[in-house]
């Protein structure tokens, strides 16, 4: 990761979207496969599955568990699927094509156990983090199963959690979690030794209410589904507010084609004040693309918002020093 000295934030433009309901039902994490292959967690509440998509947004048909109340999904080397399950209290591990090969930890708060788990994170030697939410922890396991490691605990210190929730990795191997009661991301190093926490409750920039996803760019930008405040904000590397995103949803493919399909739907939305429908509603997870393109799983709006990065990074030659009231209204 290029944790860079300073960059010129060029933009970050809003650049498609893609699912609908009825298809990507309560969007609340994704995973990206080869060749375009994209999977979201689709937590309906009946018959919850992984909905299988391409980058042309068209459906390519599910995997359907068996699943109680699925969370959040990653992929491994070989594009197998972890996939954890709050209501079963495990991880399952699915080939792309759907066959159950394993399951991970069972209800309990011993070792290896879980008590409705949620966010997954893979390290770059295999290793896979768990945010064991009502556990309070984070558990570490190799890709097979077998439990390495733990941190954290019920409270609100520092390394210390309230229902931690999504969870992601850096290219140095330092752990970032979305606490979600405590309203924080906290980092950790990859032996869970405290470094620093972002944000407090509240709705102001920096603030949170309910975070629950955590994702970090090959900058170190960190990047945080603000849910309860409908948002996504960025920070960078060091924990200092950038901007925010507030939804630009246009219809995607699936949708027009549903739409038009259907002449009563068709008559509401030429209707209807458009503005609302671009807003994020509940944005549970942020991840990062294979081209790097940010993703945000719109859970509300049943639908996954994609922007793409503009940045360039300078060098200390290339910039004045940090000054101590800052205002682009000087330049």
């Amino acid at each position: 990761m290029t944790k860079a000295f300073a960059l010129l934030r060029a933009g970050y433009p809003y650049l498609t979207t893609f699912g609908m309901r009825r298809v990507t039902t309560f969007a609340s994490d994704i995973a990206f496969g080869e060749e375009g292959r994209m999977y979201v967690v689709s937590r309906q509440e009946y018959g919850p599955n992984v909905r299988k998509l391409n980058d042309r947004d068209e459906d390519l048909g599910t995997v359907d568990g068996p699943f109680t109340w699925p969370s959040c999904i990653v992929r491994d080397r070989d594009e197998n699927l972890y996939v954890s399950d709050e209501g079963a209290h495990t991880v399952s591990v699915f080939t792309r094509g759907g066959k159950l090969l394993r399951t991970i930890g069972s209800s309990g708060s011993g070792p290896g156990q879980f008590n409705r788990p949620s966010g997954l994170a893979f390290d770059a030697h295999d290793n896979l983090y768990v945010s064991d939410t009502q556990n309070h922890r984070v558990q570490k396991f190799s890709k097979d199963g077998a439990f390495i490691a733990q941190f954290g605990g019920l409270g609100a210190a520092p390394g210390e959690f309230n229902a931690p929730w999504g969870i992601t990795l850096d290219s140095d191997g330092d752990v970032y979690v979305a606490d979600w009661r405590n309203d924080r991301i906290q980092k950790f190093d990859s032996d869970g030794r405290f470094l620093m926490a972002i944000g407090r409750t509240g709705t102001e920039d920096g603030e949170f209410n309910r975070p629950s996803g955590v994702a970090v760019d090959e900058h170190g930008d960190i990047i945080v589904a603000d849910r309860g405040n409908n948002r996504v904000q960025l920070f960078d590397h060091r924990g200092r507010y950038v901007e925010k995103f507030l939804g630009d949803a246009t219809i995607s493919r699936m949708g027009r084609v549903y739409v038009l399909a259907n002449l009563k739907t068709l008559r509401l939305r030429e209707m209807a004040n458009l503005e609302p429908q671009k807003l994020f509603r509940a944005p549970t997870s942020v991840r990062l693309g294979p081209r790097g393109d940010l993703f945000v799983c719109d859970q509300a709006s049943h639908r996954i918002q994609v922007y793409r990065k503009e940045a360039y990074v300078l060098s200390e030659s290339q910039i004045l020093p940090e000054m101590s009231a800052p205002t682009l209204m000087t330049t």
